[in-house]
């Protein structure tokens, strides 16, 4: 995460060929997804430029008196920005800037900064334009406008292979989180995970090497970084063990100084034009770092001549196909583990009702409780047959919204597994298209297991909605219902009503037997209330002995008369605790929007309502108070 997120200290001289390579593996697209890219050595296409954007004739002479402009980056953040041995700029975010030069028909002149808090003070002092991948932050809003993103890199958590998902952590206890010193994704982890104890290394390397080598117990990085990192280093005990929260993702766009909106503005048009292709293949070339270094064959070519130059062709050829097949080889091994650790099923799927799974990973037992084979082709049965009936729908119009847009979608949904149990995942994916056409060949994509998620909170939501002695709505829930009524009552003007409920002398029941036979008091009388409303009447517990009844669609005298009703069915009801016969009565002050006319609040409702029931006290309790005088309605 570049908030300040880099690695720090010099990398190692090893470093990829350069882009020219991609894996000829059986599932590349699992690793596409994943950010994991790991290629072999057959050639690929270089980019090729769409045509320059059309500028207008003031923006063109605009951009001829800006000249060459100049450009800071990271000299050391590989495999974003970084120096190489002829002191060149290279990475993702130059190959990136690349593709908006040629588009502009501009150029971009490098300055060369000695390490990143460099390049921001010359950034500040005005002497560069444009500082070219960083994230956003109110502090740099300070000097700098920002592009749209030239890139989105998700951050994730990374932890030994052992270490269970992590789908919430902050519900982590004594572990232990490792992060490079001196960047500001340290203060928000002290911010937002207070529960974890930091760890604080000099480089990105002792970031992994210290999960590794246990340490520390996981890191949070950039996934980029991560896929570089564990590759490059061979740290293959590591995994990926939940993505982090949405404030993590990094957006990486250019920041431009603040005297130059005009020149963002061109920018964002032309990084609009960066297709998504373009960007994993510049991703792919950087995130590689197989090493293949054909045999110089030009001294024997020299001195051999023609017959030595078809030896030495054969001999070239042989050994690439060996090195190649190698490369292939610890490929498929990386992959495999990983595949073996994901918290969840990777997949490549067609696009149909039945979601027919062409590939689907060895997770699938665990997630599902079906082996792989039995979903493979519909075998056994259909991806579709696992999800539940009311959520196929939503499904399917959340993918074909996607498919519209030309975007990955993710969503939430339920499946019902093998032993009948229902669980929540979590899905994010792709559509794989033709070239050319655009015809979807499938869908590929990771789904992973979110019911512990969900089930928090969904706890979580019980208790900030519910009174936990009498199950019913607590005063925070009601209040927040209240506000909507307002707002739809002032739009619609459909009146509604408010009644606040005392029960009589309740102390006494406290102090003659006890709180436990108040306890039950309280929890009898709201089941005795909620049976004797409405079922889209809210019904919750306004504090102590005081309860709150909210009737939409009504005025005061249709809530009085339900109110007259449940007042009889309490004079009837005998309270049984523990063999002591207890009777109650409760007082009430009921008001109605229609009332207070227009400019009702929550606050004046409530207010007519409390005022009512105070009267209703006065006047000897065991009453309603409504609309004046005239509804009031006595004792028995």
């Amino acid at each position: 995460m570049r908030n300040r997120e880099r690695m720090k200290g010099k990398r190692g001289d090893i470093r990829g060929d350069g882009g020219r390579s991609r894996s000829a593996s059986r599932l590349p697209w699992l690793f596409g997804l994943l950010g994991l890219f790991w290629v072999a050595v057959s050639p690929t296409a270089p980019l090729v430029p769409e045509p320059r954007l059309s500028l207008s004739e003031e923006e063109r002479l605009y951009l001829e008196r800006l000249g060459p402009i100049r450009v800071c980056p990271d000299p050391d953040w590989e495999p974003f920005e970084a120096l190489d041995e002829q002191g060149n700029f290279t990475g993702i975010a130059i190959d990136l800037l690349d593709l908006i030069a040629g588009r502009l028909g501009i150029e971009f002149r490098y300055v060369v900064a000695r390490d990143w808090d460099e390049a921001v003070a010359l950034s500040r002092a005005g002497e560069v334009l444009i500082l070219p991948f960083l994230n956003r932050t109110a502090a740099r809003d300070e000097w700098l406008l920002f592009t749209e993103p030239l890139l989105v890199d998700p951050s994730v958590f990374i932890t030994r292979e052992e270490h269970p998902f992590i789908p919430d952590a902050t519900r982590l206890t004594d572990r232990s989180i490792v992060l490079p010193t001196g960047t500001s994704v340290e203060e928000h982890v002290r911010r937002d995970f207070p529960n974890l104890s930091i760890l604080g290394v000099p480089t990105e390397k002792d970031v992994f090497q210290a999960v590794s080598s246990r340490r520390a117990d996981l890191t949070l990085r950039s996934l980029t970084v991560a896929a570089y990192t564990i590759r490059k280093e061979g740290l293959f005990n590591l995994k990926i063990a939940g993505q982090a929260p949405e404030p993590y993702v990094n957006r990486l766009r250019m920041g431009v100084l603040k005297s130059e909106p005009r020149l963002r503005d061109i920018l964002d048009r032309a990084i609009a034009t960066i297709t998504p292709g373009e960007r994993d293949r510049i991703v792919n070339r950087h995130v590689n770092v197989t090493i293949v270094k054909p045999m110089d064959y030009g001294f024997i070519l020299r001195i051999a001549g023609g017959l030595a130059a078809l030896i030495a062709l054969s001999f070239y050829w042989n050994l690439r196909l060996k090195n190649t097949n190698a490369a292939l080889r610890e490929s498929e091994r990386s992959k495999s583990v990983l595949i073996a650790n994901l918290p969840g099923v990777a997949y490549r799927c067609r696009h149909d009702r039945a979601w027919t799974m062409e590939f689907i990973s060895e997770g699938c037992l665990e997630l599902t409780g079906y082996a792989s084979e039995d979903l493979r082709l519909n075998k056994a049965l259909s991806y579709n047959d696992l999800i539940v009936p009311e959520d196929r729908e939503r499904i399917w119009r959340i993918w074909e919204q996607a498919r519209s847009q030309g975007r990955a979608a993710q969503l939430e949904y339920r499946i019902i597994t093998a032993d009948g149990q229902e669980k929540w995942v979590f899905e994010r994916g792709v559509f794989v298209n033709r070239e050319g056409d655009g015809q979807v060949l499938a869908i590929e994509g990771l789904i992973i297991d979110i019911t512990a998620r969900k089930r928090a909170e969904e706890e979580l939501y019980r208790i900030s909605t519910q009174d936990e002695l009498t199950g019913i709505q607590n005063r925070r829930s009601i209040m927040r219902r209240l506000d909507t009524l307002i707002e739809e009552q002032a739009r619609e003007h459909d009146d509604f009503s408010v009644a606040l409920i005392d029960l009589d002398f309740f102390k006494k029941i406290n102090d003659t037997h006890g709180h436990l036979a108040g306890d039950f008091i309280l929890s009898e009388f709201a089941a005795i209330l909620v049976a004797n409303f409405r079922p889209y009447d809210l019904v919750g517990r306004y504090g102590g002995e005081e309860f709150m009844v909210v009737t939409p669609h009504s005025d005061g005298g249709q809530a009085e008369r339900m109110l007259s009703r449940l007042r009889a069915i309490i004079h009837n009801h005998v309270f049984d605790f523990n063999g002591v016969a207890l009777r109650i009565t409760f007082s009430a002050g009921v008001a109605s929007s229609r009332d207070l006319g227009a400019g009702v609040t929550v606050a004046n409702l409530i207010d007519r309502a409390d005022q009512r029931l105070y009267l209703a006290k006065e006047q000897g309790r065991d009453r309603i108070v409504g609309q004046g005088p005239a509804f009031a309605t006595g004792g028995a």
